[in-house]
């Protein structure tokens, strides 16, 4: 065949082939992905079980002596003891102890009492009148003292009682971990509990403890970590958690309890020992 005939059957054939290509069905689309597969089943126990006798536990014993120590917040380092009344369902606390509000301070005094659902706050860095050392810290409100110290009374309040903690979210709590331990010499197991926030803010039916978990959930912490140790018995020996609080900063407290079942009376300090929270006090200059 001669050259330029066997150049043009090459065309030909190279033409016909690009119309081939160009009138041929297109390729199938790829198959769309499916739904995402659920996500495992969380192996760890439940501590609904564990939770429910204990806070069970808890009401029927009805009052503890207990000590605190940890960092509240704003109000700072606090080392004391007290008295716990569960024998309503907001807790009562009488705490007497000392707050340093930040290294290179000197510790002052301190004395809280939370009774008929009121905060009482008596500390010399309030400057308070002589004979009216009491100011009442309101849980809620517009007020510079209830914005101020309510979200630390309340967080110590939450410390105290593990009931505000897990109460109504036992089913959505996951035990971590659980080893023996002791507690003052007394023998206790201790647990690391997981509360699942986006299941809590679901299940709780406070609304501040809702909010809470809400609000984890939405900062991308999938989950709040509480450590409890608890007695032969089935009560608290001790209670730890670490949280950041709005207004009130990183909150880190341990509460150790005893004597389950003692005799214990809280009292409001009276009226006129009640005094008003004029200004927050400037810091004295650490010690050099």
């Amino acid at each position: 065949m001669p050259r330029a005939r066997t150049a043009s059957a090459v065309a030909v054939l190279a033409l016909a082939a690009g119309l081939g290509a160009c009138t041929a069905e297109p390729p199938p689309p790829p198959a769309a992905e499916g739904p995402a597969a659920p996500a495992p089943p969380d192996p760890r126990p439940s501590a609904a079980p564990l939770l429910r006798d204990v806070l069970g536990a808890m009401n029927e014993a009805g009052t503890a002596e207990s000590t605190f120590q940890g960092r509240l917040g704003l109000v700072g380092e606090l080392d004391g003891e007290g008295s716990v009344d569960y024998r309503q369902p907001e807790p009562e606390v009488s705490f007497t102890g000392t707050t340093q509000p930040a290294p290179g301070y000197p510790a002052e005094p301190v004395e809280v009492v939370l009774a008929d659902g009121v905060g009482h706050l008596k500390s010399p860095l309030l400057m308070p009148e002589p004979d009216k050392p009491w100011i009442v810290v309101p849980e809620d409100g517009p007020e510079f003292t209830a914005q101020l110290f309510g979200p630390a009374l309340r967080q110590l309040t939450d410390t105290v009682d593990p009931r505000s903690t897990f109460g109504g979210i036992e089913d959505v709590t996951k035990i971590a971990a659980s080893q023996p331990a002791e507690v003052d010499g007394r023998p206790a197991t201790r647990y690391d509990l997981a509360v699942l926030t986006a299941p809590a803010a679901e299940a709780a039916t406070d609304p501040r403890q809702k909010e809470q978990f809400r609000r984890a959930a939405d900062e991308g912490t999938p989950e709040l970590n509480y450590q409890l140790w608890v007695g032969q018995d089935g009560l608290p020996l001790r209670f730890s958690t670490v949280q950041d609080v709005d207004q009130t900063g990183q909150v880190s407290l341990t509460t150790t309890y005893d004597d389950w079942g003692s005799e214990v009376a809280i009292e409001p300090p009276p009226p006129e020992r009640i005094g008003e929270f004029r200004d927050l006090p400037p810091l004295a200059a650490p010690p050099r």
